[in-house]
Order: C-alpha cells, then structure tokens, then sequence
C-alpha cells in the first residue's frame, strides 16, 4: 500500500482517440475484463441485499457501482477489448468465480443485516486490492487514471459499511482481507482528502 498512488479525480473522461492507444499485454486485458465484471457483482450484490433488508447505503451505493461499472465500459471499448459483460440481469456472468463469489455472498448477506453489512464490507476490501495490483499492472495513464477512481470510491464505501455496521453491530469492524495497516491507512483516506481541500474552500470564499 505505501507504494499505491493516492486517488485522482472522479470526473476522470476518456477523450483520446481510439487511434492513439497501444497495444495492451495479456495481464492487462485480463484485469480490465475482471474489474468491469467484479464491479456488476458488486452493484448486483448490494442490489438483492436492498431488497432483503432495506437499509439505504445499498441503494445509495448502487448507484456508485453502476458508475464503475460504465467507466469500465468506456475503458474497454476504447481499447476494443470484448466486454465480458453480455447481460445486465442481476446475477449473469460470464466469469465463472465471480459467478461463484456472487452467490456465496449473496447467501451470507441473506443471513442477517449485520452479515449483509459484513458482505458489503467484504466486497470493498476484495475491490481494493485487486484495482491496487491492477494500477500496479500497467502503465496506460488513463487505465491508471481509472483505476484511481475506483479504489477512491471503494474507499469511501469501506468507510460508510465500516459506520453503519458498527452503529447496528454495537462492536469494532475487523478487516478481513486488508492488513491492519492497510486497513487504517484506507479508513484514514478521507481525512486526508478533506484536509487537503480545505485551503482551497477558504481561498474561494
């Protein structure tokens, strides 16, 4: 995690012209064919969990999900990569694991809410370290540029699961994929990013 690069904008667009890319290697079509199906599990996760349960922060975070989801869409038609993603139907996949992770994390978040909220935090953890070792991967800026937005979002979605299980759970979340220091660096991500914006707020007034 020292070595990751914070996160970049989240207005990040895609204008080059399909002319000025360079061939993509093996690994790196790999990754982007992954994430951009990995970030519709994540959306039809939260989506049959809304269902279950009610509680907001999986419809809000949908919404985030649908947006990553068409970032990498962008990403991949503007390399000419075959997306992956031939269906929109909750649950249809075309990668066997991820198929299979939706499913078992569908029936753990079905268990309880607080196991619902476990799954979501699940998720984000999962995300994470596989856009880190996806930036880490490639050298395309705007696949880099992307790729920071993602794992921006992801952060702040750790961050809200992270609230709303302790409110409703009563006890401290424990990481379950990140290390304790990758964990604290992720949660403390937010901090940082206000305390950078706030010259600029006081500048503008």
């Amino acid at each position: 995690f020292e070595d990751a690069p914070m996160p970049g904008s989240s207005d990040t667009l895609i204008m080059q012209s399909a002319n000025e890319t360079s061939e993509l290697d093996d690994t790196e079509i790999h990754h982007l064919q992954f994430i951009r199906e990995e970030e519709k599990m994540a959306r039809d996760v939260y989506r049959v969990l809304y269902e279950k349960w009610g509680n907001p922060i999986f419809s809000n975070i949908v919404e985030s999900e649908q947006a990553h989801m068409d970032a990498m869409a962008n990403l991949i038609a503007f390399f000419g990569i075959v997306d992956p993603v031939t269906s929109d139907e909750t649950g249809a996949f075309t990668d066997k694991d991820i198929a299979g992770l939706y499913s078992d994390l569908v029936e753990w978040g079905s268990q309880s809410e607080i196991d619902a909220l476990l799954v979501g935090s699940y998720i984000e953890e999962y995300d994470i370290l596989d856009i880190w070792k996806a930036y880490e991967e490639t050298d395309e800026e705007r696949i880099q540029e992307v790729y920071q937005n993602l794992y921006e979002g992801s952060y702040n979605h750790l961050d809200a699961f992270v609230y709303v299980y302790e409110l409703v759970a009563g006890e401290s979340y424990e990481p379950k994929l990140l290390s304790a220091d990758e964990y604290e660096d992720v949660l403390n991500f937010k901090t940082q990013a206000n305390q950078e914006q706030e010259p600029k707020q006081k500048e503008g007034k």
